[in-house]
């Protein structure tokens, strides 16, 4: 079972149209958080900078403030398994897709749920 976060993009008050939400990963029980990278966001760090200013929520559609996204992630730090290293020794995935940040941080570029 897992959990899936987004960026929640801004309802036009007119219209009501809203630009697509952008996935930023999926919590999942056992495993450290899996991050989806973008052209522009590759690390934990790129990904705290980049979401100072956005709103967060989860497939639920539940807010979820900053400081509580981040606590999740470093809490989930130190699980066994990581979605990069497990694509790498069952897959063999290619490194371009599926790479661990300096932090040891799991991402990937593929779209995942």
């Amino acid at each position: 079972m897992g959990t899936n976060y987004y960026v929640k993009s801004h309802t036009c008050e007119c219209c009501g149209h809203a630009e697509p939400e952008l996935h930023i990963g999926k919590s999942s029980a056992g495993w450290t958080f899996s991050f989806h990278a973008t052209d522009n966001i590759n690390s934990f760090q790129e990904w705290n900078e980049y979401l100072k200013d956005k709103q967060i929520v989860d497939e639920y559609g539940r807010d979820v403030s900053l400081d509580t996204f981040k606590a999740l992630v470093e809490g989930k730090a130190h699980e066994r398994l990581n979605y990069a290293t497990y694509c790498f020794d069952t897959y063999q995935e290619d490194h371009r897709n599926v790479f661990l940040d300096s932090e040891g941080h799991s991402f990937s570029r593929r779209e995942f749920c």
